[in-house]
């Protein structure tokens, strides 16, 4: 793996982290991640993932510019599409919800290692 390579997964990680986990993830987003909507806050919020994303790629890539949007609508599709699923499962499935059910932890889990193959992908699209 090349050192860009490595550069630009850190980066797209680290853009992942500050979309999820920094007050760039406003209350009403996380509040309709937990009830499963109204869907445009989460529209929103794989808008602010599918930015980071943008940035990370131009910042290290800078690939073409189709390659780029291509990259920005897998970051936005998948980031809503994983996001919008989990936050209407966990209404279904309150244990998915309850941060004290084991399988709260497991879901999460996967959300995250979804999210992270993503990233993956986009920066063996952009490289």
């Amino acid at each position: 793996m090349s050192a860009q390579a490595v550069v630009l997964l850190a980066a797209l990680m680290v853009g992942h982290f500050l979309g999820d986990y920094t007050p760039l993830s406003t209350p009403r987003m996380l509040e309709a991640k937990a009830r499963g909507g109204p869907l445009l806050p989460i529209v929103a919020h794989a808008a602010v993932h599918a930015v980071l994303t943008g940035l990370a790629v131009m910042a290290v890539a800078r690939p073409a510019p189709a390659v780029l949007a291509l990259a920005l609508v897998i970051e936005f599709v998948s980031h809503f599409s994983l996001d919008a699923f989990r936050a209407r499962l966990g209404v279904r499935v309150p244990a998915l919800a309850n941060p004290g059910d084991g399988l709260f932890w497991t879901a999460l889990g996967l959300d995250q290692l979804a999210h992270g193959l993503v990233l993956v992908w986009i920066a063996a699209l952009v490289l």
